[in-house]
């Protein structure tokens, strides 16, 4: 008996072959490698068009050999960076996870309550207006230089893209579902599990992302007021002290800090890679 080509098209296989989905991420390192070598190929030019010296704009060879330098403790730089970078990142993963159990929490009170969205989310957005360089002095101030202070920086921070992420991704979930779950008599408890959490997920990791971005740049900024000890935040001081004398230092933990905030985005990516699949919002299965 011949088979069916219209029942062949309905039960085709239209999975994401793991194949496909690796080369797909080897695509997007290739492209980023691309743009990393037209970003410094636009910086020699700039360079060379303005005619501007290598004390104000090194050149990027000089910059990279300079990580293979030493410092005064005749320590070699990249590792000297990386031990700072290993601090900062400690603490914006503490602040990250705050941060998100928080939001999670928050934009699931404002998605199930009318009432707690319109009260709560005007004052965070008005709270996230606020530059965090303007509130860092006073909380070092009250909590000192330590990891609390770090710690409630970059939950400030990270705060806010979960709890929006959050509160619309459920909002967007399609009455009809709610009240199929209603018809099994499922709870509130058992729609949030089954229904509301595995619906907005893609969009709550889009928040994540964004989340995962900041919570970098609040470590650092945490660290940048005099009386820290170590961290990214501490370097970028004293290589902008000494900036006259050694450029080629500011400029390479400025890649230092993205390099860093890059690895926690791509470890977002990588998390919603094996949690989601190739599910889109609103895939629920």
């Amino acid at each position: 008996m011949g088979s069916n080509p219209v029942l062949s098209e309905e039960f085709e296989d239209t999975s994401d072959p793991l194949g496909e989905r690796l080369w797909a991420g080897i695509r997007q390192i290739l492209v980023a490698i691309f743009l990393l070598v037209i970003a410094a190929a636009l910086w020699e030019l700039a360079k060379f068009v303005t005619g501007t010296g290598d004390r104000t704009m090194p050149h990027v060879w000089d910059i990279l050999t300079f990580l293979g330098s030493t410092t005064s403790q005749n320590e070699n730089y990249t590792w000297f960076l990386v031990k700072n970078a290993w601090s900062t990142a400690k603490a914006s993963l503490v602040g990250l996870l705050v941060g998100t159990v928080f939001g999670l929490t928050t934009g699931i009170l404002i998605a199930r309550s009318k009432f707690m969205g319109n009260g709560l989310m005007p004052l965070i957005v008005a709270a996230q207006a606020v530059p965090i360089v303007a509130i860092a002095p006073a909380l070092v101030l009250w909590l000192g230089t330590g990891g609390v202070t770090k710690t409630v920086i970059t939950t400030y921070l990270t705060f806010f893209p979960v709890t929006v992420a959050t509160a619309r991704g459920i909002q967007s979930v399609p009455q009809e579902s709610h009240e199929l779950l209603q018809t099994y008599g499922a709870s509130k408890r058992t729609s949030l599990r089954l229904l509301e959490i595995p619906f907005a997920s893609p969009l709550i990791f889009v928040g994540l992302e964004t989340a995962a971005a900041f919570s970098v740049v609040g470590a650092i900024v945490a660290e940048l007021p005099f009386g820290s000890k170590e961290g990214l935040g501490v370097v970028i001081l004293t290589s902008w002290q000494f900036y006259i004398t050694e450029p080629r230092a500011l400029y390479c933990v400025a890649l230092t800090s993205c390099a860093l905030g890059a690895i926690f985005v791509l470890s977002v990516r990588l998390v919603a890679y094996f949690a989601l699949g190739p599910r889109s919002q609103g895939e629920v299965l």
